[in-house]
């Protein structure tokens, strides 16, 4: 798959670079439930070969990294270039108060507006450009998304200009947007199949 290389064996089973095996073997889990064959919104996305190309990199992704030999080779392969793991500093305390007006990520607190809470509710088109919006309003830097996604700031930024010719392939840009819209506290399903009909349609607004 010539797109491959764009991403990590960590990037495509959604672990940091210091996931202890029970997290691997968790993720393998999660990925092999969520891209199974048997699943019907995986081909109502994908093409059959796309589809396959992503089951097959989850299998090489999770062999190289549940073998402890294997994934020390390729951690020095990657030349250290893995990001650091998430610190706790980065997300807020569940027992910090909210002011009153005002509603709390993961990574910090925001004034809420409510005549565009009620947009958001009532969106049914996702392209990068609203979801830029919604991070922006929510006050989550790039470099915050960067850090918990483990997506790189150049194709976060691709994604939210709509600069479809700067993503990778299909099958990598939907876990971006499942990853991405979970984040924001959006619908995750419907903020995924909007903005793949945009990426496959070659769309920019």
């Amino acid at each position: 798959m010539s797109d491959r290389i764009d991403q990590t064996y960590y990037e495509i089973l959604g672990v940091s670079s210091d996931a202890p095996p029970n997290e691997i073997q968790m993720a393998y889990r999660r990925a092999k439930e969520t891209y199974s064959p048997d699943s019907p919104a995986l081909y109502s996305m994908f093409t059959a070969d796309e589809a396959k190309d992503l089951l097959l990199l989850i299998e090489e992704a999770y062999t190289t990294l549940s073998n402890q030999s294997l994934r020390m080779s390729y951690d020095q392969n990657l030349g250290g270039q893995n990001n650091e793991p998430l610190s706790s500093s980065h997300l807020t305390k569940k027992d910090e108060p909210i002011p009153e007006g005002f509603a709390k990520t993961n990574f910090g607190s925001y004034e809420v507006n409510d005549n565009f809470e009620i947009e958001i509710k009532e969106r049914q088109n996702f392209d990068g450009h609203f979801l830029q919006r919604v991070r922006n309003y929510k006050n989550i830097s790039i470099d915050q998304m960067s850090n918990v996604t483990r997506i790189s700031r150049s194709y976060l930024h691709a994604i939210e200009s709509n600069d479809f010719d700067s993503l990778p392939a299909a099958v990598f840009v939907r876990g971006f947007i499942v990853q991405i819209a979970r984040h924001l506290g959006l619908d995750d399903k419907k903020v995924s199949k909007s903005f793949m009909i945009y990426f496959k349609q070659g769309y920019v607004d």
